[in-house]
């Protein structure tokens, strides 16, 4: 996935936003919320912030 591709666009988040987030540690839609803003507006994209963290995460 393109880094620059917006995931969220309420907040303007790109791909690469949420995966440097995880590796910073975020492991959960909170953790993205809290360190992106991605997801708090109209909650669009947090089915695909879930599919991003499911295969980023180690779980």
């Amino acid at each position: 996935m393109d880094r620059d591709e917006f995931i969220c666009i309420c907040k303007s988040v790109p791909y690469g936003a949420i995966a440097d987030a995880v590796d910073a540690g975020a492991q959960t839609y909170e953790d993205i919320l809290e360190q992106t803003g991605a997801g708090s507006v109209c909650g669009g994209c947090i089915e695909r912030i879930d599919e991003i963290l499911d295969r980023l995460v180690v779980r």
